[in-house]
């Protein structure tokens, strides 16, 4: 999968990837030129989706994988913030808004646009969950709940509309095909794998740029940094679920790719290290327990798909990379070797889930009970978005502000419970529905032939999904960009 990347595109996207972050950087401490930066990549995705749709859709989709929080780059305008991924969003959607109607005027019932739209295999999930969202926000209206929550609480979800201009160009008569999205997704994991270990080696060895780089990751939410008892940094960034895709595409492809060569084999084995090294450091229970969960339903399948003996192979092969990926860790942290000090990461302490005393987990299980009373006064239909709740947190910097822990906000850890309060259970109901389907057909399909491709989506549906549980992705572009991917190559791929 990833070794068939070829050697100059991989280079062309990688220096991309890393112009993109170091202007990011610079830009921070230079309003300026962030601001012709700002303007000039949103003049290219304009010229691009202006060309052709795919290429601007490519850009889309380049700047999720890498931009985490989706601002790296943000200009104000007359006090609102506009963010690169808004930008970015709303040119490639007016773009295909202009190109549909002008399909439409020139071909009727004839177009290719809205053919590939109505030929969409799950296009009454989406619609069931858009119908949802709708009462969602008249809820929120009716309840007047304050309109600048409400924005920031429903803008999210617009970046749903992309599966229109998704579904025309990976459709078989739109602008383009699936290669490209691939080729920019295996980028963008490895650039990805690399940036966390890079910023590990920095904080690990106090580099003397380490405090700006601390104030760009903070500033840009592109990640954070925080320092635990080990000594270790811990470093998360929101997008390294898509190293969890690329782990899982590297696992298919070790099972199933027959003819690979053993330098390909032993460069997966890197690369599938790379990807766990990622999820390790990130010190996030949330991505443990899914990759744990996820990791022991992909060898149950396995088991069903091939035999009992390819799924005890196929663990071993996991535990191998895991064992690497702890050398890669620790490696990276004390190079160059011999050097003053020590680490040990201490993994098993940060798996502790009971551990109340620490603030974050003490204070999301203060949360439960509060937001549980709430979902319970509209159960069906839930109070519309931008709807508060107030609790008691443990989180330091609450205290500081209000000694009494009273903490007021509209984004909650539990990811379906905040789902549920907005949008009620029959807009739950609708997405885990849209969720189950993706993951029904996907199994159809490998059922009847295994695809490497498949296979790493469904698993990465099932991490993304399990992960939501207790932090919140689903809501969020960087997890409905795996549906919408997921549903766009699954529909190209679906058994009938």
């Amino acid at each position: 999968m990833f070794t068939n990347l070829k050697t100059k595109a991989l280079f062309l996207y990688l220096s991309v990837f890393c112009l993109i972050e170091l202007l990011s950087y610079f830009s921070l401490f230079n309003a300026n030129l962030n601001l012709v930066v700002f303007t000039t990549l949103s003049l290219t995705v304009l010229l691009l989706s202006l060309y052709r749709l795919e290429y601007g859709l490519l850009a889309v989709f380049g700047e999720l994988f890498i931009g985490s929080m989706g601002r790296m780059f943000t200009i104000n305008l007359g006090g609102f913030d506009l963010s690169i991924r808004m930008s970015f969003w709303l040119i490639v959607m007016l773009v295909f808004v202009g190109k549909f109607i002008w399909s439409l005027k020139k071909s009727g019932k004839n177009s290719a646009y809205l053919n590939a739209l109505k030929s969409f295999h799950f296009k009454y999930y989406f619609l069931a969950l858009g119908g949802a969202l709708l009462i969602g926000i008249s809820k929120a209206f009716i309840a007047r709940n304050e309109l600048s929550l409400i924005f920031s609480d429903a803008n999210a979800w617009l970046y749903y509309l992309l599966i229109l201009p998704t579904i025309v160009v990976c459709s078989a008569k739109g602008e383009g095909k699936l290669e490209k999205l691939y080729e920019i997704f295996k980028a963008a994991a490895l650039w990805l794998g690399l940036k966390t270990f890079w910023l590990l080696y920095v904080f690990t060895h106090n580099l003397s740029f380490s405090p700006e780089v601390y104030v760009w990751l903070r500033k840009t939410l592109v990640g954070e940094m925080t320092a635990t008892l080990s000594g270790w940094p811990r470093i998360f960034i929101q997008g390294q679920i898509f190293a969890a895709l690329g782990l899982f595409f590297v696992f298919w492809k070790n099972l199933i790719a027959k003819s690979a060569s053993y330098w390909q084999r032993f460069v997966d084995i890197i690369l599938a290290a790379l990807f766990a090294g990622v999820l390790l450091i990130s010190f996030s229970r949330s991505f443990w327990l899914a990759l744990l969960i996820t990791l022991f339903i992909l060898l149950i399948i396995v088991w069903r798909l091939f035999s009992f003996k390819k799924m005890f192979l196929s663990g071993l092969w996991l535990g191998v990379i895991f064992a690497i990926s702890f050398g890669l860790l620790y490696l990276t942290s004390i190079f160059p070797y011999p050097r003053s000090g020590s680490f040990n990461a201490d993994f098993a302490g940060r798996a502790d889930i009971g551990n109340t005393k620490e603030a974050a987990i003490s204070s999301r299980w203060s949360l439960l009970p509060v937001l549980i009373e709430e979902i319970k006064k509209a159960p069906l239909l839930g109070q519309g978005y931008g709807k508060t709740v107030t609790y008691i947190s443990n989180d330091p910097r609450v205290l500081e502000k209000d000694p009494t822990g009273s903490y007021t906000t509209y984004a909650f850890e539990w990811g379906y419970l905040d789902t549920w309060l907005k949008i009620g259970f029959l807009g739950l109901g609708a997405y885990l529905l849209l969720i189950f389907s993706l993951l029904k057909q996907a199994w159809k399909i490998n059922h009847q032939k295994p695809e490497i491709v498949i296979l790493g989506l469904a698993g990465g549906l099932i991490f993304i999904a399990i992960t939501n549980f207790f932090t919140p992705y689903l809501n969020h572009p960087l997890g409905i960009g795996i549906i919408i991917a997921g549903a766009c190559l699954i529909d190209k791929y679906r058994v009938y």
